[in-house]
């Protein structure tokens, strides 16, 4: 049997299906995130063009013994599978590319490792054995790419990936190292074999490459991770640090208030002896309001900041209290039973609700300097925070006025703000917070005028 271009693009297609649906596996494993289905499965015509028409040429012309087009076919790959995730999967390039590259990785080790089922080498040339050629290939592929996804599964290791890929510049080294790493595996393999084609590969190779690499990212990420832990628990002494000063602020506001009330009440009580009934009604309204406008409000945002008994989100709401006090925003907090726990880690609990009430701070006060001044009635001119502790769960809204309607279909995009170019990184970021979770959701809508946010977290169910 001898092959033909066209033979060999056909007898390439349920190989490349194959690698395609580990590659969704294995993103799946490291994500945690769901691909669209309409459009991974569009994809999957522009990615095997990518692939199989320069592979079924080099076979053709019996070139892949060549390590240098075995690398080239292997970041084809990459590339086919980066731009498929940037399209279902709705990620930055860089974000797309990494991810694809360490899938494409993965499976390469995978491919290797069928040669564990390969015990002899295939004669191509004959029907018989180029079918069992292919149906192991496709069987060793995906059971390795089933039981690869659940260890990464099984492990958590999604949890530091996730970290790991929304960092900043400080992770851009490891990032490259990933990218490099199909050309440093296959170079590898290359090292030890002559030739990487069929069973002349030794899998051993690729295992423990593969086992190496895994051990040095986890250790890396986690070590990220532990790094962040550390700028999180310092920001949360110095959340708490706030939290006591407006502890102070409000016992200060108590005092000057005493020592103004008994000077007015020495004027008042000249005229209680003269029976002036309406000066007295007219004292006690306004000393009521007075306290209400001064101390009142606050005791009362403090009583319920003290129902938020989670202390690094106590914290995070008593800054943005402070932030917007000072930036002269109302602000009002609800939190009428103790929340006492919530089923997500605190780090993206405050990552997640500092990100709603920054939003909705500032498009506040964007709306208060285009008003102007106004008055205590107007409390649709007002950021209203409510946090709702249920046997189900926890509930966070986050309330904000708006002028205009919101395109609640945009919003969500890397990039896209009513704020102008250069922003839109907040609710991009929610979304993928809520995404990592499966006893999360979240509701986005407008009424009346304010633009309201749900954040529900459901306490019966874990993450996987």
């Amino acid at each position: 049997m001898e092959y033909t271009f066209g033979s060999a693009l056909l007898l390439n297609i349920p190989l490349v299906l194959a690698e395609y649906k580990c590659c969704i596996l294995l993103t799946f494993a490291l994500t945690k995130k769901t691909l669209q289905g309409k459009r991974v499965c569009f994809m999957f015509i522009p990615y095997s063009l990518l692939i199989i028409i320069p592979a079924s040429l080099f076979f053709v012309q019996s070139i892949f013994e060549n390590v240098i087009f075995v690398i080239i076919v292997s970041y084809l790959e990459t590339a086919g599978w980066t731009i498929a995730l940037k399209v279902s999967g709705r990620e930055t390039w860089e974000r797309s590319l990494v991810t694809g590259t360490m899938a494409v990785f993965l499976y390469g080790v995978l491919d290797e490792l069928g040669g564990f089922f390969l015990q002899n080498n295939f004669n191509l040339k004959i029907p018989r054995e180029l079918l069992l050629y292919m149906v192991s290939t496709m069987a060793a592929i995906l059971v390795f790419g089933i039981i690869v996804s659940g260890i990464i599964l099984k492990i958590r290791l999604y949890e530091v990936y996730n970290s790991f890929l929304f960092s900043g510049k400080g992770t851009r080294f490891w990032k490259a190292v990933i990218i490099l790493l199909p050309a440093l595996k296959i170079l590898s393999v290359e090292a030890v074999n002559e030739h990487l084609i069929l069973n002349n590969s030794n899998p051993m190779i690729s295992l423990l490459f593969l086992l190496l690499v895994i051990g040095g990212m986890n250790y890396a990420f986690r070590c990220d991770r532990q790094s962040k832990q550390l700028q999180e628990q310092q920001a949360s002494l110095e959340q708490q640090k706030l939290y006591i000063q407006n502890l102070e602020s409000v016992q200060r506001d108590v005092r000057a208030f005493r020592h103004d009330f008994k000077n007015r009440m020495a004027g008042i009580r000249i005229q209680a002896d003269d029976g002036d009934l309406n000066a007295v009604q007219n004292f006690i309204a306004e000393v009521t309001g007075d306290f209400e406008r001064k101390v009142g409000e606050k005791i009362f945002q403090i009583s319920q900041l003290g129902n938020i008994r989670i202390t690094e989100l106590k914290g995070l709401v008593a800054v943005k209290a402070s932030e917007m006090q000072q930036r002269a925003i109302p602000f009002r907090l609800e939190a009428a039973a103790p929340v006492t726990y919530v089923n997500m880690p605190a780090g993206d609990l405050c990552r997640a609700a500092g990100i709603l009430l920054d939003n909705a701070m500032e498009e506040t006060e964007k709306i208060l300097q285009s008003v102007g001044e106004i008055t205590e009635d107007q409390k649709e001119y007002r950021v209203t925070a409510l946090f709702c502790a249920e046997e189900s769960g926890v509930s966070i809204v986050i309330c904000n006025p708006v002028k205009e309607p919101v395109p609640i279909s945009k919003i969500w995009e890397d990039g896209y703000s009513t704020k102008g170019s250069g922003r839109g990184i907040g609710l991009a970021s929610l979304r993928r917070i809520v995404e990592m979770y499966d006893n999360i959701s979240s509701r986005t809508y407008q009424e009346d005028g304010l633009f309201i946010q749900e954040l529900n977290i459901r306490t019966g169910v874990s993450k996987l």
